[in-house]
């Protein structure tokens, strides 16, 4: 399967505003320097990084070509 030429903007867009949301938001949350941000935003990068290699970029857009 393979996706449409008119979507891939729309691909592209979301895989930006999902990382920007749990790799930005968790290394925001690092730059606080309290002991509870700290582990949160660490917390929040690991569990994105986890998630897309378990489900093969499906869940945070990084693998537009299962969407087809």
């Amino acid at each position: 399967m393979s996706t449409p030429a008119n979507s891939i903007p729309y691909l592209a867009a979301g895989a930006i505003a999902l990382a920007l949301a749990g790799l930005g938001a968790g290394i925001g949350l690092c730059f606080v320097r309290k002991t509870w941000s700290r582990g949160l935003g660490l917390g929040l990068m690991i569990g994105w990084a986890l998630w897309s290699i378990l489900s093969a970029g499906f869940c945070t857009g990084i693998n537009p070509g299962l969407y087809g």
